[in-house]
């Protein structure tokens, strides 16, 4: 089965992603990386990724902002403004990741015949992120509502934060592990999916667009040297 989506082939979104944040790190000095940031932002919305942008646009540009500053403690203004640089080539590369779902990360690799193992273990370390994230933000959720302040009990706030975080965690991952065995996962099988990801035109007019002007900052960039 071949479901029509409006997102990018996740091993290609995978792909730009450690492009860009490479291609960041190395731009982060040159006078034109601000042009480089608005450019992909404009290409990120031609392709309807502005809800990936609004939900990391706040951290990121608060982020950059306190390693900005921090590095200006002992740094130049240059310093801190190339800290903020990194931050955000962080946060381009970051916009591509938001926007690759993991079950079909994972069945893009089995369709590349990737090794079961590296693609099972890629998919329980994200789904472990989401629900560690989900678990932490719901204890903060009950320790605020039994009125305990780290500021006023600092131990007990670490009590009541740690050790039902460390309890959860255990029965998570026991979980997991129980969820995969029941479900018939195994690694020493070949997996079948039953959705088939393909790399459709809009794929490919993103990847020529994205190489396009990666090239051309990258032309800038060795011009330079």
């Amino acid at each position: 089965m071949c479901k029509k989506t409006r997102d990018i082939h996740p091993i290609l979104s995978l792909v730009c992603s450690l492009l860009l944040f490479v291609s960041g790190l190395l731009f982060v000095k040159e006078s034109w990386f601000w042009a480089y940031v608005v450019t992909f932002l404009i290409l990120f919305l031609l392709f309807r990724y502005e809800s990936q942008i609004v939900n990391l646009g706040p951290f990121i540009l608060i982020f950059g902002i306190i390693m900005g500053g921090l590095t200006l403690i002992n740094g130049s203004r240059h310093d801190a403004l190339y800290a903020l640089y990194r931050v955000l080539a962080l946060g381009l590369a970051g916009v591509l990741s938001m926007s690759i779902k993991p079950i079909n990360l994972v069945r893009s690799l089995n369709q590349l015949s990737v090794p079961r193992w590296v693609s099972l273990g890629l998919l329980i370390v994200i789904r472990f992120m989401q629900i560690f994230r989900e678990e932490i933000r719901r204890i903060r959720q009950a320790i605020r509502l039994r009125g305990i302040r780290f500021a006023a009990t600092p131990g007990l706030w670490s009590r009541a934060f740690f050790i039902p975080l460390t309890v959860r965690m255990l029965s998570i991952s026991e979980g997991l592990a129980t969820s995969l065995e029941t479900r018939g996962f195994s690694t020493d099988s070949e997996g079948s999916s039953f959705e088939v990801i393909r790399f459709k035109r809009r794929d490919l007019i993103f990847s020529l667009l994205f190489l396009a002007c990666l090239t051309c900052y990258g032309y800038l960039f060795l011009r330079g040297r």
